[in-house]
């Protein structure tokens, strides 16, 4: 199984080079590895740095995590960031929440935004003064 980077994703959803669109399907014909790091950066990528709209990114993000060959640490908790991130939290933020269940006890912050935008958070959140 191959590991793939931001920009093979990318491609497949943007389709913006049409060489590079035909080899990411290709690859994703095959079981793939999508490490959160790489969820992570293709949400900024998609919302921040193409300004997408967040609707749009959302629909990306879902319709990637359902690609019967797209392996992840965290479907269940995924499909929860990206519901999130469609209800207007931070999408990095949500990613953070994710990969610290199970590693952590609390997930410390000095953003006061994160625990309104996550109510039912899979780790508590303590914000910080």
């Amino acid at each position: 199984m191959r590991a793939v980077d931001t920009n093979i994703l990318a491609r497949l959803i943007l389709q913006d080079d049409e060489r590079q669109t035909a080899v990411a399907a290709d690859i994703l014909g095959e079981p793939v590895w999508v490490a959160l790091s790489v969820w992570t950066e293709l949400g900024w990528l998609l919302f921040k740095r193409l300004k997408l709209q967040r609707e749009t990114v959302a629909d990306a993000l879902s319709t990637l995590l359902t690609v019967e060959t797209v392996r992840v640490a965290d479907p269940i908790g995924l499909s929860w960031a990206i519901d999130r991130f469609r209800a207007g939290a931070d999408w990095a933020d949500m990613v953070h929440l994710i990969a610290a269940r199970g590693a952590a006890d609390v997930f410390a912050t000095f953003d006061a935004g994160i625990a309104p935008a996550a109510p039912d958070a899979p780790i508590p959140i303590e914000t910080l003064a």
